[in-house]
């Protein structure tokens, strides 16, 4: 498990930013993360299991750090498009979407929004994602078909959502 940590760290990290939007915080989170990973790794008994349990410390951390600081989490999403070679208009375009996915995710309530960030960026599994938050399967499946439904709605163009003209009446 020792040698797979650093790999595991820019995924700490980003979901750390993820969390709480803030890069200070989100290193301090991460490092700490790290550091009790190092401490308590003779507690992980299945070493596939390594990056939920390193999610789950870190949403322990910053469950822990709002409580002290009276503060309820805020999420981002931090997905980064397709590394892929385009042109600079389609590049362009794509951050376009980008940003108004991350307006969009950004009004979802933290739940679905966390639940959304791992499922979609970290591109963990309904049961590892239950692991990491300790809430159960059917709470991460309910979470991520709100949070889909309300991100379609959202980001749905508006002529697809108007429904008058589809009935084929004159006016």
């Amino acid at each position: 498990m020792h040698d797979q940590l650093p790999d595991q760290l820019l995924r700490v990290y980003r979901f750390a930013m993820h969390l709480c939007r803030d890069q200070h915080l989100a290193e301090d989170l991460a490092q700490e993360a790290m550091f009790r990973a190092m401490r308590q790794r003779d507690s992980l008994h299945e070493p596939r299991a390594l990056q939920v349990w390193l999610l789950r410390i870190v949403e322990n951390l910053w469950r822990d750090w709002c409580r002290c600081h009276g503060k309820r989490g805020v999420s981002m999403l931090q997905c980064d498009p397709a590394d892929a070679q385009l042109e600079p208009v389609e590049q362009l375009s794509l951050s376009d979407e980008v940003e108004r996915a991350v307006a969009a995710m950004n009004q979802l309530p933290e739940r679905q929004r966390v639940v959304l960030h791992l499922i979609a960026c970290e591109e963990l599994s309904i049961a590892e994602t239950s692991e990491v938050l300790q809430i159960t399967r059917q709470a991460v499946r309910s979470s991520l078909s709100l949070a889909r439904a309300q991100m379609r709605r959202m980001l749905m163009p508006p002529a697809a959502t108007n429904t008058e003209y589809s009935s084929g009446q004159e006016q």
